[in-house]
């Protein structure tokens, strides 16, 4: 979790900042999670979770003298090969055919990085974890079946640890 999603992103955006802070603009987009502020454990899913939330803000508060918006984007639940795969083996493929499993496709989540790249009051977006069916609705565009899915919001009681 640590290499490929906060590791990956600091260095992704490391290599572009001068390229953004030089030409004074720009929009960087982090992959995030819309979680609730509170403990998700485990440990380790927990911290790389916030921790890429984290990001996004930390780094929206410097770039922003600079022009540059930075957002983390929260897609919903994907429906990639791998996913579709995991769902199969697991005998459950009529969830997916029902509408119970993803239904995401990455193409929804790529016209919500367009959407955010073509919008020139980008800057008020800056340091939020923003959700791609929020982002549907207030940009107009749909996934390529044609359809605008619901955020992806996790049930507070999905949540296996009580506050303490």
């Amino acid at each position: 979790m640590f290499a490929a999603g906060v590791r990956s992103q600091l260095a992704t955006t490391s290599a572009a900042v001068p390229l953004l802070t030089a030409r004074h603009g720009g929009i960087v987009v982090n992959t995030a999670v819309s979680l609730p502020a509170r403990y998700v454990g485990p440990l380790f899913y927990d911290v790389a979770k916030t921790a890429g939330n984290r990001m996004t803000w930390a780094m929206a508060h410097e770039l922003h003298a600079h022009g540059v918006a930075v957002v983390g984007l929260a897609p919903g639940f994907l429906r990639t090969e791998r996913v579709v795969a995991a769902f199969t083996r697991a005998g459950m493929a009529a969830a997916l055919e029902g509408g119970a499993g993803p239904r995401e496709s990455t193409a929804y989540v790529g016209r919500a990085v367009v959407a955010l790249a073509a919008d020139d009051g980008v800057m008020q977006h800056t340091g939020k974890v923003l959700e791609v069916g929020d982002l549907a609705r207030c940009y107009g565009f749909t996934d390529a079946d044609g359809t605008q899915h619901e955020p992806f919001r996790m049930p507070e009681s999905a949540y296996r640890f009580p506050e303490l």
